[in-house]
């Protein structure tokens, strides 16, 4: 074992505290981040354990130190730092303003690290530290690549704990987000199987020695999901003083939540190739015509029509997506004594629309804007839809546009990467649709 070696042991030693001062808001957070220190002091202990003779006395003093540190974590794990939420918007705004000062040193301090690839690739966190001459790079760079203080980069990729804690957030602005299956990406895209229902045949030997005929079974598909960038701007302001880091990460927090958490339904129900195809598109799905062309004709038996396209086995998983203005129109529905037929006035609202469970989405077609031939509603099982997660939220400054010469408006740009993709969507989705205006139609396809 050479010198290098042991300069190595003695970085990653040395990293080990770097983000976990910032404290967590959550122990779910706080246990994934502790063991994963713990597997790289796993690693430190096995490298040691190759060391020759002469290197003993600062092996044993390195070796003390993985010992101190994992008391250390013990404690850590049983009770983490608590980071309060006012704390977390006081650090997020603290790094958004020294990233539009450039102020890489704060940069540092708050575990934010510059993003010096602009492509797929982005630069890994763990791979950037902060020196005396300024940024580090530890992964060998291609020909060309910014190295030792880039003081020109101005695009940062924020403290991995804070990205947790906004994209907990975003959830909460979304409806599709704790629903769908999420798939962590650590490339531009990953292959997967997808199986139909059926893949496997059993049969049954009545005899010793019997064969078994015609029991190939139906292999699995390989699907493809592509993450691309996602880039939005956000209005600023550059007047950055110590008693507004609050609420510059509030304002921050506010704005990605908001416009992300509608984006990620939009993506996952609505959108047609732009560049992923939700499920209200896919190809594929079932498709229930009512029998008018006019919206106000909906009944609760349309609903019950739909779901029994869909086979028992994956009817279990299964819930409506539908907007509230629809909702409203089948909980205002009266029989022919005047009584509302899904509930009573003074009942609350039920939580299953004819025994399956509904949510409701504000960006699906509201009563007003459905007209004749329009789908408006979604019958399936949301797992169907996976989510491609490539971790990083950047933040770049944006003062040299036409909006900042003719009105003085500054932006702050946040970029993330996400993929989606719709699996298996025939004879598991149902979407229910009114009928066509002219001709004449089934009522079901």
């Amino acid at each position: 074992m050479g010198n290098e070696e042991l300069e190595a042991v003695k970085k990653q030693l040395a990293a080990m505290k770097k983000i976990e001062l910032t404290g967590f808001t959550n122990t779910e957070t706080a246990t994934a981040y502790f063991q994963e220190k713990e597997a790289i002091l796993e690693g430190i202990v096995k490298t040691l354990e190759t060391v020759t003779v002469q290197e003993r006395a600062e092996v044993e003093a390195l070796k003390s130190t993985v010992k101190s540190l994992r008391d250390e974590l013990k404690g850590q794990v049983a009770n983490p730092r608590e980071l309060s939420r006012r704390e977390l918007l006081y650090s997020l705004g603290k790094g958004i303003a020294a990233a539009w000062e450039g102020n890489h040193k704060a940069l540092a301090d708050l575990s934010f690290s510059p993003n010096l690839k602009a492509a797929e690739n982005w630069t890994n966190p763990k791979d950037v530290s902060w020196g005396e001459r300024g940024w580090n790079v530890k992964e060998k760079a291609a020909l060309g690549t910014p190295m030792g203080n880039m003081t020109t980069n101005d695009q940062y990729l924020i403290n991995p704990i804070y990205e947790t804690e906004i994209m907990t957030d975003a959830a909460k602005k979304s409806v599709m987000m704790n629903l769908v299956r999420h798939r962590p990406m650590m490339g531009p895209s990953i292959f997967l199987p997808t199986r139909d229902r059926g893949g496997v045949e059993l049969h049954w030997l009545t005899a010793y020695g019997q064969q078994i005929t015609g029991s190939k079974p139906q292999g699995a598909q390989r699907v493809e999901l592509k993450a691309y960038i996602l880039a939005g701007f956000i209005p600023w302001y550059d007047e950055f003083e110590e008693d507004v880091f609050t609420d510059l990460g509030a304002i921050f927090l506010d704005e990605f939540t908001e416009s992300y958490g509608q984006e990620f339904d939009r993506q996952c129900l609505l959108a047609d190739e732009d560049p992923f195809t939700g499920a209200m598109a896919a190809d594929g799905v079932t498709t229930v015509t009512l029998g008018s062309s006019d919206i106000e004709d909906l009944t609760w038996k349309d609903f019950r029509d739909a779901v029994y396209k869909v086979p028992a086995e994956e009817r279990k998983d299964c819930a409506w997506f539908l907007h509230e203005t629809v909702l409203n129109h089948i909980a205002n529905i009266e029989d022919a004594e005047g009584r509302p037929i899904w509930r009573r006035p003074m009942e609350a609202m039920p939580g299953k629309l004819d025994l399956y469970p509904y949510h409701e989405v504000s960006i699906m077609p509201q009563l007003a804007d459905i007209g004749a031939n329009t789908p408006f509603a979604i019958f399936m099982n949301p797992k169907r839809i996976q989510h491609g997660n490539r971790k990083g939220i950047e933040i770049k400054k944006f003062d040299q546009t036409t909006e900042s010469m003719q009105y003085g408006e500054l932006f702050l740009r946040f970029r993330k990467r996400d993929g989606f993709l719709v699996t298996r969507p025939a004879g598991n989705m149902v979407i229910l649709k009114t009928k066509a205006a002219s001709g004449g139609g089934s009522g079901q396809q």
